[in-house]
């Protein structure tokens, strides 16, 4: 029989009072609580002894490692609203995609919902305590569709949600992984010249005691600390790149990394794109789900992992909150794409804003589809340029001296 920890108010008082009790399901261990006179404040399953599964709940990063990813929730929806439509009540529907599911923390998770719905609970309330698995998007979505006695309609209208935001994101993570590569590659090859083919020079430009020129001084100079220093470098370089993630994700640094990401050529304009997009798409689902404006702008606002961009979403929702418009502090902000802003407008001012943001939203993912494909198509040239000039620098620092003995020799 399963055990249950339980919080509990003891009646007429604010005092808390902690316990454990068995119980076959969530409904019968609420009413021996309240049999006791307590009023329960939280009642959860006691987990068992620390065992890997227990241990990566408890570390945040196993914990990522083990959550369900986009794929992984988007097929889930998808699967609820097949069942749903299909007249299949939600707890069985529950039970179904809980054996079919393949990731374990998913698995765990829909029986403890499916407990608590069983036991009285809607289905918004039983995944909002899971928020590391379903989103402020998606919980306020489940609510609405609850409330207005739709939440087929609204699965569905969540799966194409989450696909598509899927396929923007796997897009913009592919965009952004080949800049990347190619630094890897041309620091690789840089690194090997350095180590492996300066030191082969070396030796003869010792023998020679001529006085090397400037570029052949940095290249020995550099090699020599690599050949005696390399792990020093390694340490220096994952230093940097530990310090530049803590940094971006702090309260001083994230809105300046988040600023200066937006300003870099080619790469800034994606980004500034795929947030656009994301925004859009979201909130254009929430308003055709009957969520209000404002709190539909606050929950898109979550979807956006850029500070810059939040902070003029927060804007946005203060000027609808005091009686203005979407769109004029989203153009003052100069933020969001030209084009969008005015589509917005339009929406606003023929009050056919919902239609206007599925529109505006297939603009958007048509642009980062043209961001994507001119960035990749720079990459080649700026590689080949970059990766010339370091060699060009490394060729003439190695043959300056040779050219020197052949003048001095002749």
């Amino acid at each position: 029989m399963p055990v249950y920890v339980y919080y509990a108010l003891e009646p007429g008082t604010t005092k808390t009072v902690e316990g454990k009790l068995e119980a076959q399901n969530l409904r019968e261990a609420k009413e021996m609580i309240r049999a006791q006179g307590q009023i329960p404040t939280r009642l959860e399953e006691d987990s068992p002894g620390l065992n890997l599964q227990t241990l990566a709940d408890r570390i945040p990063f196993l914990s990522s490692l083990t959550n369900p990813t986009l794929k992984d929730l988007a097929i889930f929806t998808q699967q609820l609203y097949t069942l749903l439509d299909a007249g299949i009540p939600l707890i069985e529907g529950l039970f179904l995609l809980e054996q079919a599911s393949q990731n374990d923390t998913l698995k765990k998770c829909l029986k403890q919902i499916r407990t608590d719905v069983i036991a009285g609970d809607s289905f918004s309330a039983a995944i909002s305590r899971f928020p590391h698995i379903f989103s402020r998007l998606y919980i306020n979505m489940v609510r609405a569709g609850e409330v207005s006695g739709n939440l087929d309609d609204i699965c569905e209208r969540l799966a194409i949600l989450l696909e598509k935001e899927m396929v923007v994101k796997g897009k913009v993570k592919g965009a952004m992984v080949v800049p990347v590569v190619t630094a890897l590659i041309i620091g690789g090859i840089t690194v090997g010249l350095l180590m492996f083919v300066v030191p082969q020079f070396q030796g003869m430009f010792s023998s020679a005691g001529a006085d090397l020129p400037l570029p052949t001084q940095l290249l020995v100079m550099t090699s020599d600390f690599l050949l005696s220093f390399w792990w020093a470098a390694g340490i220096v370089l994952t230093g940097l790149v530990v310090w530049f993630n803590i940094f971006r994700k702090s309260d001083m640094g994230k809105p300046l990394v988040d600023q200066w990401m937006l300003t870099l050529p080619v790469m800034g304009d994606l980004l500034n794109k795929s947030y656009s997009s994301s925004f859009v798409r979201t909130l254009g689902t929430l308003q055709a789900s009957g969520v209000s404006l404002t709190e539909a702008i606050g929950t898109s606002a979550g979807t956006v992992d850029n500070y810059v961009v939040r902070v003029t979403l927060d804007r946005a929702r203060e000027s609808i909150l005091i009686g203005g418009s979407l769109s004029k502090p989203l153009e003052q902000s100069k933020v969001f794409p030209f084009m969008v802003v005015k589509m917005i407008a339009i929406g606003e001012e023929t009050g056919n804003l919902e239609n206007m943001l599925y529109k505006a939203s297939t603009f958007l993912e048509r642009e980062v589809d043209e961001a994507i494909d001119q960035m990749t198509s720079l990459i080649q040239p700026v590689m080949t340029v970059v990766l010339g000039g370091i060699l060009m620098f490394i060729l003439l620092g190695l043959y300056l001296p040779i050219f020197d003995m052949h003048k001095l020799m002749g």
